[in-house]
């Protein structure tokens, strides 16, 4: 006579419950960013919040999708785009509402720093580049086809997870104190208000 085997108990296992997790924080962060995407909020520390979480959910979507981002800040606002293989560019991301341009208060004073140093920030977003790159650079420069420019981001956020280190400061006017942004290359936040 054979032992007869207990009978296997149905469950999900460890991966799969993470998975659903993952899910569900995408999920409920796009929700939550989506609700701000029309109105002008108010505020800078709101402001610096809302940065540091698109930045949090657009590592997330870079692990999972194995895509990598891109940040960029001007002078009344910031962008996401993508890098396009295929097309050899970096692709603005406005199919993906939480993660599409945004705009700034108006008065907003931006200052943005990597690796220590000031970057100067343009007025305006750039326009979109039509032509293809021959080479893309990690440094944030520009790489040229013919005549024409492409513009990098300032700050790369990679499928790896790795982030590009950086700190932004924004004031809500001139002479007025603000709040700074830190982001370390491991994408975690800091939010450091000014002293008065």
């Amino acid at each position: 006579m054979q032992p007869v085997a207990p009978p296997r108990s149905a469950g999900f296992t460890l991966v799969e419950i993470m998975v659903v997790v993952v899910i569900i924080g995408i999920i409920a962060a796009i929700a939550t960013l989506s609700v701000g995407v029309t109105s002008r909020d108010q505020g800078t520390t709101r402001e610096i919040q809302r940065i540091g979480d698109l930045l949090a959910l657009a590592g997330e979507q870079a692990v999972l999708q194995g895509r990598e981002y891109g940040l960029s800040f001007h002078a009344h606002g910031y962008a996401f785009s993508t890098y396009d293989y295929g097309a050899g560019r970096w692709a603005p991301l406005e199919d993906e509402p939480p993660l599409a341009t945004r705009s700034l208060p108006p008065d907003t004073v931006v200052d943005l720093y990597i690796d220590g140093r000031p970057v100067a920030l343009a007025a305006r977003p750039p326009a979109a580049p039509t032509g293809k790159v021959r080479s893309a650079s990690p440094a944030g420069k520009t790489a040229r086809e013919g005549s024409r420019e492409q513009a990098m981001p300032q700050v790369f956020i990679m499928s790896s997870g790795d982030v590009t280190p950086f700190e932004l400061h924004l004031r809500p006017g001139i002479g007025q104190p603000g709040i700074t942004l830190r982001v370390a290359d491991n994408g975690a936040t800091k939010q450091v208000p000014d002293e008065h």
